[in-house]
């Protein structure tokens, strides 16, 4: 299995990714800044996201993948049927969804917008009618990225939103920073991104000699056994996209920019989740389907273990990061032109709240493909259902004193409870087993954590006059000095405590990988 090799792969596009998208979030930052014309577009960006997450992503793949690898083994041909029979199918909803959405926005909007005032919602809907297309392209680039993830070839699906960032950064870096600050440029920049990185993957798919073509879809075995796992799956993936949608409800009915808050936040808690839970979850769903399949038990049960150990090991030094030099962080990143010293400060609260369920969000993405391997689709739903009644709680609670930082611990003591109950359940169905090392392991990483937080607090306050000067490259280098003195001790305290077990992720198989015990179904 050499399931960190693979995701290492993924993360590594994923960050060349996640830099492009920075690039992307500073010039917005410069140009636009928070307010008005930015939780307009925030809304915009959002709402075919929503739809994206739920169909596009985690649902499609969780049921894509499984039935393509297995027709895959058994018939090349009935394999490239499933993907001519799906591309169909999805070409007839897409459409349909983009017109209906595209005629009856003002009221989808209205439900996001529902404390706003009238200029913000009609800005809104002016953008949203614009980048609205963006769920077709992206939707067509989740199928293609999925065969080609289903053939191994991890990084070119993972590079793609790496082309479709680079393309707005060209609109960005191109027009005129008046006609920037307006938006519409933006919306456009957004909606021909899908489209480019829906080429990016279809093209090497082409190359491979997958060429379907354009037909009236027809119900087929293989449609009715996609549709029985996407349903479930995409009303597990929607309860938690619900969360997100709730945070923008509340956030509608809080102060002019809160949206704002929550989009750039969201950009830099999501590093760490993408090159960690996005990717292992990547690959580690078709790895996972086939040793269930293959009836090697042990080894399905190792293979979990070592994934949420190597995940861990990245995501604990960032949830101690983000939480510590959030501030400074922000500052760094987007304060310049229209973002101001206010947004730094509520933007940095924002990022500290979300980072508080780091491992959660990460989890979740684990446990949730531990479910999906063994084409159980319900359990994940129940669970996530559970996590937005926490959610809607939780931010009753929180933001009336809290604004927009009590929008984020919400958000992420839902996670937490979300990963709790998956993990229980995964317990109770013998389909984790914690062994003895995992639980080292984590004790392991928690003194390391901790050295390095005593590490960040005294490199910071060494580095401080750097990080407060005007200059942006002295800044940087405060930060980076920061940055690597606490990456090194980590790093140090993991090598001396033996956690760096790389060797051993990277394993062709574990001492048990032949065996064959059969496994009752859920």
């Amino acid at each position: 299995m050499r399931l960190v090799k693979s995701a290492l792969s993924v993360g590594f596009f994923t960050i060349l990714s996640r830099i492009t998208g920075f690039i992307r979030d500073i010039l917005m930052a410069k140009y636009i800044g928070t307010g008005l014309v930015m939780d307009a577009l925030v809304i915009a960006i959002k709402i075919p996201s929503f739809l994206r997450r739920i169909f596009a992503e985690g649902a499609f793949n969780a049921s894509f993948v499984p039935i393509f690898a297995g027709l895959n083994v058994e018939s090349k041909k009935q394999a490239f049927k499933f993907i001519q029979d799906i591309l169909n199918l999805m070409m007839a909803v897409l459409v349909a969804v983009v017109i209906v959405f595209e005629i009856f926005m003002p009221l989808v909007v209205h439900v996001f917008l529902i404390g706003s005032n009238e200029e913000l919602t009609t800005l809104a809907i002016f953008f949203c009618r614009i980048t609205f297309p963006f769920i077709l392209f992206i939707s067509l680039t989740a199928l293609f990225s999925g065969i080609l993830n289903s053939l191994d070839r991890f990084s070119v699906a993972a590079s793609s939103p790496i082309a479709g960032n680079i393309s707005i950064i060209a609109v960005l870096c191109l027009i005129d920073p008046t006609k920037i600050a307006q938006g519409t440029s933006v919306a456009m920049a957004i909606m021909i991104s899908g489209l480019v990185q829906l080429l990016w993957v279809a093209i090497p798919c082409w190359l491979q000699g997958i060429r379907p073509h354009f037909k009236w879809p027809q119900s087929t075995p293989s449609i009715q056994s996609f549709g029985k796992r996407m349903v479930p799956a995409a009303i597990g993936s929607g309860a938690l996209q619900i969360n997100l949608m709730i945070d923008v409800m509340i956030a509608s009915l809080l102060p002019l920019g809160t949206n704002s808050y929550l989009y750039y936040a969201d950009r830099l808690y999501q590093l760490p989740i993408s090159i960690t839970g996005t990717a292992m979850g990547t690959v580690l769903l078709p790895v996972l389907s086939r040793l269930w399949r293959e009836g090697q038990t042990q080894s399905a049960l190792h293979t979990q273990n070592r994934a949420i150990e190597f995940s861990m090991l990245i995501t604990f030094p960032a949830m101690i990061g983000l939480m510590y030099l959030a501030e400074p962080l922000v500052c760094l990143l987007f304060e310049r032109g229209k973002f101001d010293a206010v947004s730094t400060h509520a933007v940095a609260q924002t990022v500290f709240g979300f980072s508080t369920g780091l491992p959660a969000y990460i989890l979740i993405k684990i446990f949730s493909s531990s479910f999906f391997a063994r084409q159980d689709t319900l359990t994940p739903i129940l669970t996530a259902l559970a996590s937005m009644v926490l959610n809607i709680i939780f931010n009753l609670i929180l933001i009336s004193h809290l604004k927009h930082l009590g929008i984020a611990l919400a958000t992420s003591l839902a996670a937490w409870g979300n990963a709790a109950l998956l993990g229980y359940l995964l317990f109770r169905r013998h389909l984790i087993r914690f062994d003895r090392s995992l639980g080292l392991y984590f004790m392991k990483l928690a003194i390391a954590s901790l050295i390095t937080l005593a590490t960040l607090i005294g490199c910071r306050t060494l580095c401080q006059p750097l990080i407060e000067y005007p200059d942006l490259w002295i800044r940087l280098t405060g930060m980076g000095l920061t940055g690597v003195g606490g990456l090194v001790t980590y790093t140090l305290c993991c090598y001396g405590m033996k956690c760096l077990k790389f060797h051993e992720y990277q394993e062709h198989s574990v001492n048990n990988n032949n065996e064959k015990k059969t496994i009752e179904p859920v």
